[in-house]
C-alpha cells in the first residue's frame, strides 16, 4: 500500500486498502497450503519463510494490479522485497520468537 501511493501515506485509499488486502490474500494462501503438507517443516527456517513470502507476494502484487512506477514489475518486485524485509524483521521480535518456538514441533525429516 505504501510504494501504490508512492509513500505518501496521507493519499491511500479505501481502493489502496482493498487492493493491499487482495494483495496479502493472495500472497499468503499458497504459503498456508503448504503447511499442509510434507514440506512444512522448511517454512520453520526465517530466511526460507521470508525468500517463500516474499516471491509470492510479488507475484500476488503483478496479478492484482499494474506498476506504478517505469517497468511492468517494478512494483510487485519491491512489495515481494518489502515482504521478505518485513518478515525478516518480525522473525527478531518478540513474537517472531514464540512462533519459532511453535514450529519446532514440526518433524524435520
Amino acid at each position: 500500500m505504501i510504494l501504490m501511493v508512492q509513500g505518501h501515506l496521507v493519499d491511500v485509499t479505501l481502493a489502496h486498502m482493498g487492493i493491499a488486502a487482495k494483495t496479502g490474500l493472495l500472497a499468503v494462501v499458497p504459503v498456508l497450503g503448504v503447511t499442509f503438507t510434507r514440506y512444512a517443516s522448511r517454512l520453520a527456517n526465517k530466511w526460507v519463510a521470508a525468500t517463500i513470502l516474499g516471491g509470492c507476494t510479488s507475484i500476488a502484487d503483478a496479478l492484482v494490479h499494474g506498476s506504478h512506477y517505469p517497468g511492468a514489475y517494478t512494483e510487485a518486485a519491491l512489495t515481494g522485497i518489502g515482504a521478505f524485509l518485513f518478515s525478516i524483521a518480525l522473525a527478531y521480535t518478540p513474537v517472531g520468537k514464540a512462533i519459532d518456538r511453535m514450529a519446532e514441533g514440526f518433524d524435520s525429516r
